[in-house]
């Protein structure tokens, strides 16, 4: 009975695994319905399991739930977006503060190499690999904090973070400057391992800050290109170092429609 128990577990798992990726690299298009019928003969996994995973994709945002309908791919919009990035930023900040303090030899090793085959994935322009090693990286600062309830709040988040990071990578959103601001990324990231390996906590928090503004200006842009207003958030000076206490606002865009994939 407890075997039977581990393999629909596992099953649930591994359904969960395959249909997040299928979100986050937009072969499932924001705002598509999910055919589970289809779904499950595509990844031979039975139709518990399939259900499963699709409402642990429904607590974490990346699927909405529709009565008597079914479950669709959660659309992107800027509100969403903005209000992502208020909660993601300030968490990201104290996870930093608290990382310089408390991170120890052996994570600053890994976090080295995650940061070095990020960087050889960037070379290679595999953007899913990009994308997933990026999240491994700030995942390994989360748990260097070494704050179980921080760890638990970081982690749902990420999953819609993967998903907007991906979507900039597509080519249509690939702008000019998108090599300046691959180079960035890597040298962010090899400045935050340098400043969390001396305890320069408020440092590293200065660097987290600009890191995650190109962020959320680079998914803006995407989404509505002509929102120039957004720009003054790039520019503005770090957040004083320390324990955050909130992202500042930025101006919404007048058009608001959410991103949708084709029927």
């Amino acid at each position: 009975m407890r075997n039977r128990s581990q393999t629909k577990e596992r099953l649930g798992d591994r359904a969960y695994g395959l249909i997040r990726e299928r979100i986050v690299t937009l072969k499932l298009l924001p705002g598509q319905q999910i055919d589970e019928a289809l779904l499950g003969k595509v990844l031979a996994i039975g139709r518990t399991p399939v259900r499963e995973a699709l409402q642990r994709l429904t607590a974490e945002k990346l699927l909405d739930s529709v009565p008597g309908r079914g479950f669709f791919v959660r659309p992107v919009s800027i509100d969403d977006v903005k209000s992502l990035f208020e909660v993601l930023t300030t968490l990201e900040r104290f996870a930093v503060h608290l990382a310089a303090q408390r991170i120890t030899p052996e994570e600053v090793r890994r976090l080295a190499e995650v940061s070095g085959r990020h960087k050889a994935a960037m070379a290679r322009q595999d953007f899913l690999k990009v994308t997933t090693l990026n999240s491994d990286f700030h995942r390994l600062i989360h748990e260097a904090a070494h704050n179980a309830f921080l760890l638990n709040a970081l982690k749902g988040m990420y999953h819609q973070s993967e998903r907007l990071a991906y979507l900039t990578y597509t080519k249509e959103a690939h702008p000019k400057n998108m090599e300046v601001f691959n180079r960035k990324a890597i040298e962010d990231h090899e400045r935050l391992i340098a400043h969390l390996a001396a305890a320069e906590g408020e440092k590293a928090v200065e660097v987290i800050t600009a890191h995650f503004q190109r962020f959320f200006l680079r998914v803006c842009h995407y989404m509505e290109p002509r929102v120039y207003a957004l720009d003054p958030f790039l520019k503005q000076e770090p957040f004083p170092p320390g324990p955050p206490a909130s992202a500042p606002s930025v101006t919404r865009p007048r058009r608001r429609e959410a991103f949708r994939g084709k029927p």
